[in-house]
């Protein structure tokens, strides 16, 4: 299963085109479900559905936009049930490296590309240029080597876990000393 999280970005949705050529050749080259999970609707289901109009009809056969999830766990449990996770939206990507799910991040932001080197990893693409059989053969590799993956990111991702935790716990610390 490969969870796609998208929205519109350029004008020419040039790069909207690109990632369904990739996905098509990601889909004749294994047998692969497509879940696109919309995070702000309308747009991203309007993107979503863009894409995959564009899909071969064996890819889009296959493929499905899941209904969209107000709650930040209902999208997290979404994600949790991809295999790999292929993303513009930010909190997308960051609920695929706390679900340890194999990622993609394609970048239409700094923030994209700030929070992928957080776990070292960079881009596929961006917006502004997607080879499509790059992606195809990223995602082909991360399928194949998921496990590895989630070794190889297992330290950063539990350190990143605990140092999102401080913020909270000195909040909690403060209000204790000022109430105690």
């Amino acid at each position: 299963v490969v969870g796609v999280a998208i929205r519109f970005w350029r004008k020419d949705r040039r790069e909207l085109e690109q990632l369904a050529g990739g996905l098509t050749l990601l889909a004749e080259k294994r047998d692969v479900k497509i879940r696109f999970l919309p995070m702000h609707p309308p747009g991203d289901e309007e993107a979503s559905a863009f894409v995959m109009s564009r899909l071969s009809p064996r890819a889009r056969e296959n493929a499905a936009i899941l209904p969209a999830e107000e709650a930040p766990l209902a999208m997290a449990e979404q994600v949790a049930g991809c295999d790999l996770l292929i993303g513009m939206r930010l909190h997308a990507l960051i609920y695929a490296a706390t679900q340890r799910v194999p990622l993609l991040g394609i970048s239409y932001d700094p923030k994209i590309d700030r929070f992928l080197g957080q776990i070292g990893e960079s881009a596929v693409g961006s917006t502004d240029g997607l080879d499509e059989s790059l992606l195809a053969r990223q995602a082909n590799r991360l399928l194949d080597e998921a496990d590895g993956w989630r070794s190889a990111k297992r330290e950063t991702l539990m350190r990143l876990q605990r140092e999102s935790r401080l913020p909270a716990q000195h909040i909690v610390r403060r209000l204790r000393i000022k109430n105690g």
